[in-house]
C-alpha cells in the first residue's frame, strides 16, 4: 500500500488531542459562601483527574472516523505491475508476442533475457485474453497460434532457439498486422521483442496496424557490445607445376571498443589444422591474414577458418569447400574433308574460366562413346548424321545436354529434327552494300544478360553478307535477330538440355563475326550456359537457395555416360543438413533446398557408387555481427506513425502507469471517505441516546 499524501497522517494525531485533555485536566475550585446548609444535599466529592473513560465503542468510533476520512486524504494505492494492471482493464486482449530468434540474439545472455520477457508478457493472460508466439529472423514462423492456454505459449519460448538467420523486422510486423486485424476481440496488442539490430530495418516498409492497436517494444540490446568475426575468406587460385594452389586471405572484423590483441587464426582442411595466425585488431577496424598456399585435392576439401571465442561464439567460425576446377568438355563434330574449320572455335576455348577441353572429329569418326563426359556438343555446318549418333546425340540433351548448332551450307537433318529450334531455309545474300548487322539482342536471356552495359562492347559491328533464313516453331526463342528480322540466333528446351542454332558459320566464310572483339565473350557465354556450368561458389549465406539441379544433372549424365545402353537413370538423392536432417531430391523430392544453417551440406546421388557427396558450406549473414541497436521509440514511430513507451529489460511498461494513474483507477479514498462518514453518523446517533440517558438519570434523581 503506498499514499500519494502521505503527510496527511499527521493529523491523526488530532485523535490523542481529546482523550489527552479529558485525562489530564483538572477542576478549578472556586469556593461559594452560603448562609445555610442544612437545605442543600451532601454529594461526595470526585476529582476529574481520577475520572476514567466509561464509553470505549463511542470514542473508537469517533477516533475510526477521523482516522479513515484522514487516510483519504492521503489518496492511497495499491502499486501493482504495470502489466498486469494493463491486463485488468475491461476487455480481452489479442496479445501477439513477436519473438527474435536471429543469429544476433545469441549475443552474451541476450536470447534468455528475451525468453525471460516472452514469457512475463505471457503471464499477464487472464480471463477471455488470446496469445500468439510468432518466431522471426529473415522468415517468420507462427510458433503457438491464438490461445488462451498460457502453458502452451510458455512451452512454445522454452523450446525455441536461437537460428543462424540475418535479422528482418518486415515479414514479422506484417504478419502481426495481419493477425490483429482479424482479431474480433476489443483490445489488440503486439509486442516485439528483440535487441533491435539496425540492420534489419535497413528499408523500412509500409505498415499499416488497425484503429486501436499498440506495439510495445521490449529491447534485450546493450549499447557496448565486444564482438570479433570472421567477415570473408578470399581463396585466389594459380597454377604451379601443374597442379592448383590456393592461397586464403582472412577477413576479421571487430564491431566493439575493445581492442583484440593476438587472437590465433587458425585454418582446418579436412578436420586438419595447417597453419596458424595470431591477429590483433583495433576497435571498430578490420584486419586480414594471410596463409601459405596449399594444392587443392582432386575431390572437394571442407575448409575451417576459426578465430578465438567471444560472446557470439557462431560467428568466429567460416566455413567454405574448395572443389577441383571442372573443366567445360566440348565436342566439335565436322564435316568431312574440312580440316581447319573449327579453328575459330578451337581458338576461342582456350579460356581459363571456365576451362574447355575441346575435341574435335569429323562425322565419320563419331563413336559411340564420343559423347561420355560431354558438357556440350558442336555441330559446325555438319551433313546428315548416323542414325545411330543421331539416336545418342538426342538422349544426350534430354539428359542435360547443350547442344549448339551452326548452320552454313548444310543441314545436319534432312528430315524430321526435334533437336533443330525451327525450320532452316534458303540462304539470305546480303552481299550488296555493307551487310546485314544484328539488330535485336534478347537482354533478359542469360547469354545476354551481361552485354546490356554498352560499354561491355557492341554487336553491331559485326557484318554478315550471307545467313539462313529460319522458321520457329511456337515453343522456340529468338534470342537475336539481325536488322532485317531474320532469327540470328534461337534456342529450344529438349528435356533436361537445351540446344541452340546460329544461323551464319562462326568462321570468315560468310561474316567477320569472328575477328570482332565480342566474338569470344560471347562464343563462351553460349558455352557455360548449353552445359549448365556453374562453378559451385565456395560458401552460401544462411537463407540462401541451393539450386542442386546443374550439379545432380551433371552426376547422373555422367553416370549415365558410363552405362550408355542402359536405361537412363533419374537425378534422385538425398541432402543432410549440418543437424542431420535429411530431405530427398529429384523425382517425389525437391528441386532446390533452403539453407537454414550454418555448416556443411552434403548432397549424395544415387547411382554414383563411391563418388565423394556435392557438399556446400553455409555461414551466418556478416551483417549480423553488426550489433548496433535503433532507439526502440523511433523504430514504433517509423512503423506506426506515433511514439510508444519502451519496455526495456526487467521493466516492461504498457501502458507507463505513474502513481497518479494507478490511484486514478483504484480509487480507494472514495471507499475510506464514505466509512468515514458514516462512522460520523452512527457516533453522533449513539451520542445522542447516551446524552438522552443521562439526562433522564438526573432527573429522576432531581426528583428523589
Amino acid at each position: 500500500m503506498s499514499f500519494l499524501a502521505p503527510l496527511f497522517f499527521v493529523g491523526l494525531l488530532a485523535i490523542g488531542i481529546p482523550i489527552l485533555v479529558h485525562l489530564i485536566q483538572r477542576e478549578r475550585k472556586e469556593v461559594i459562601y452560603f448562609p445555610s446548609l442544612m437545605f442543600i444535599r451532601r454529594i461526595p466529592y470526585q476529582s476529574v483527574e481520577r475520572r476514567r473513560i466509561h464509553n470505549w465503542l463511542l470514542l473508537l468510533l469517533r477516533a475510526a472516523a477521523m482516522a479513515l476520512i484522514i487516510a483519504a486524504f492521503s489518496r492511497p494505492f495499491m502499486r501493482v505491475d504495470p502489466l498486469k494492471a494493463a491486463a485488468a482493464t475491461t476487455g480481452a486482449r489479442e496479445v501477439i508476442v513477436l519473438l527474435d530468434h536471429s543469429a544476433s540474439m545469441g549475443y552474451g545472455d541476450h536470447w534468455t533475457r528475451a525468453q525471460a520477457e516472452a514469457e512475463k508478457i505471457v503471464n499477464t493472460l487472464g480471463g477471455e485474453d488470446r496469445g500468439t508466439l510468432v518466431l522471426f529472423a529473415r522468415n517468420t514462423e507462427q510458433n503457438v497460434r491464438a490461445t488462451p492456454d498460457r502453458g502452451r505459449l510458455t512451452a512454445g519460448i522454452k523450446e525455441a532457439t536461437v537460428s543462424s538467420d540475418s535479422t528482418r523486422f518486415g515479414p514479422a510486423l506484417r504478419l502481426a498486422q495481419t493477425l490483429v486485424s482479424q482479431s474480433q476481440l476489443p483490445r489488440k496488442e503486439i509486442y516485439l521483442v528483440s535487441d533491435f539490430q539496425k540492420s534489419g530495418w535497413e528499408r523500412q516498409e509500409e505498415i499499416h496496424l488497425p484503429e486501436g492497436a499498440t506495439l510495445t517494444p521490449v529491447s534485450v540490446a546493450e549499447f557496448e557490445t565486444s564482438d570479433l568475426s570472421i567477415s570473408s575468406v578470399a581463396l585466389p587460385r594459380t597454377s604451379f607445376a601443374g597442379e592448383e594452389r590456393v592461397t586464403p586471405t582472412v577477413g576479421l572484423t571487430n564491431h566493439g571498443a575493445e581492442t583484440f590483441t593476438n587472437v590465433p587464426v587458425k585454418l582446418e582442411i579436412d578436420g586438419h589444422e595447417i597453419g596458424s595466425r595470431p591477429v590483433t585488431v583495433g576497435p571498430n577496424t578490420s584486419a586480414s591474414v594471410t596463409f601459405p598456399a596449399f594444392t587443392v585435392a582432386e575431390a572437394n576439401m571442407q575448409g575451417t577458418v576459426r578465430a578465438g571465442t567471444d560472446k557470439m561464439p557462431k560467428n568466429n567460425v567460416f566455413q567454405f569447400v574448395l572443389s577441383p576446377s571442372r573443366p567445360v568438355s566440348v565436342l566439335i563434330v565436322q564435316p568431312e574433308g574440312a580440316a581447319g574449320a573449327s579453328d575459330y572455335l578451337t581458338t576461342a576455348l582456350l579460356g581459363n574460366t571456365p576451362p574447355f577441353k575441346v575435341d574435335v572429329l569429323s562425322v565419320a569418326r563419331v563413336t559411340p562413346t564420343a559423347l561420355d563426359r560431354r558438357s556440350v556438343v558442336i555441330l559446325n555446318d555438319v551433313t546428315s548424321m548416323p542414325t545411330e549418333f543421331d539416336t545418342m546425340l538426342k538422349r544426350f540433351v534430354e539428359q542435360g545436354g547443350g547442344l549448339f548448332i551452326i548452320a552454313g551450307d548444310h543441314n545436319p537433318w534432312s528430315g524430321d529434327a526435334p533437336l533443330m529450334p525451327g525450320t532452316l531455309g534458303a540462304p539470305v545474300d546480303r552481299a550488296v552494300g555493307q551487310g546485314g548487322t544484328l539488330g535485336f539482342l534478347d537482354y533478359s536471356h542469360k547469354i545476354f544478360e551481361q552485354f546490356k552495359d554498352p560499354r561491355q562492347g557492341n554487336f553491331a559491328s559485326a557484318r554478315f553478307l550471307r545467313y539462313r533464313s529460319l522458321q520457329l516453331a511456337p515453343n522456340d526463342r529468338a534470342l537475336a535477330k539481325f536488322d532485317d528480322g531474320a532469327v540470328a540466333m534461337a534456342e529450344r528446351k529438349v528435356g533436361a538440355g537445351r540446344a541452340i542454332v546460329f544461323t551464319s558459320p562462326l568462321d570468315d566464310s560468310w561474316n567477320d563475326f569472328p575477328k570482332r572483339p565480342m566474338f569470344l565473350p560471347l562464343l563462351h557465354e553460349t558455352m557455360t550456359y548449353l552445359a549448365q556450368y556453374d562453378e559451385p561458389p565456395a560458401w552460401y549465406t544462411v537463407g540462401a537457395m541451393l539450386n542442386v539441379a546443374a550439379p545432380l544433372a551433371s552426376l547422373v549424365r555422367e553416370g549415365n555416360a558410363a552405362d550408355a545402353n542402359g536405361p537412363a537413370r533419374r537425378a534422385t538423392g538425398v541432402v543432410m543438413a549440418p543437424s542431420g536432417q535429411q530431405q530427398t531430391l529429384g523425382e517425389g523430392g525437391l528441386p532446390a533446398i533452403e539453407l537454414a544453417e550454418q555448416g556443411f551440406y552434403s548432397v549424395r546421388m544415387q547411382g554414383t557408387g563411391d563418388r565423394r557427396p556435392f557438399e556446400a558450406a553455409v555461414n551466418q549473414d556478416p551483417a549480423e555481427a553488426d550489433l548496433t541497436p535503433l532507439e526502440p521509440n523511433q523504430f514504433v514511430a517509423s512503423v506506426t506513425g506515433h511514439a510508444a513507451v519502451t519496455a526495456t529489460g526487467a521493466s516492461l511498461e504498457h501502458p507507463a502507469l505513474t502513481p497518479e494513474d494507478m490511484e486514478k483507477k483504484q480509487s480507494f479514498w472514495w471507499y475510506l471517505f464514505v466509512a468515514g462518514v458514516l462512522a460520523l453518523l452512527v457516533e453522533a446517533v449513539l451520542a445522542n441516546r447516551l446524552s438522552e440517558r443521562l439526562m433522564a438519570r438526573f432527573q429522576s434523581a432531581g426528583r428523589a
